[in-house]
């Protein structure tokens, strides 16, 4: 069994990005980690979402200072459990969080979430 892709990032400004491709646009799309807010950027080369994505933090960091709103996610304190499932459902797991980009925890996290939504 193999390990999924890390999803491409980069920090800039000391901020967490994840970096895909979009061939729809032909360019770099980033998007900032931890915020409490979306604040994305776009460019055509590494270099590009470098400065891209330094003018976009600051501009959502302006805009989180004038409104009155707090940037960053608060960090929430982490609980644990296990979770029991069938081995062929390990491999599936894997899978759909390599296609998201994502950790396997970040993927159950997050399907979870969807679906608590829905409750």
């Amino acid at each position: 069994m193999t390990k999924p892709a890390k999803p491409n990032t980069m920090e800039i400004a000391g901020q967490p990005a994840v970096i895909s491709y979009v061939p729809e646009i032909d360019m770099f799309r980033g998007k900032f980690l931890g915020l409490s807010g979306y604040c994305d950027f776009v460019s055509d080369s590494i270099q590009g979402l470098q400065k891209e994505g330094e003018l976009s933090l600051r501009e959502y960091l302006d805009d989180c200072s004038a409104a009155g709103i707090e940037p960053y996610t608060k960090q929430e304190k982490i609980k644990t459990f296990t979770l029991r499932y069938p081995e062929s459902f390990g491999e599936r797991l894997i899978r759909a969080a390599a296609e998201s980009q994502v950790s396997v925890n970040a993927f159950i996290v997050e399907t979870l979430n969807e679906r608590i939504k829905h409750v």
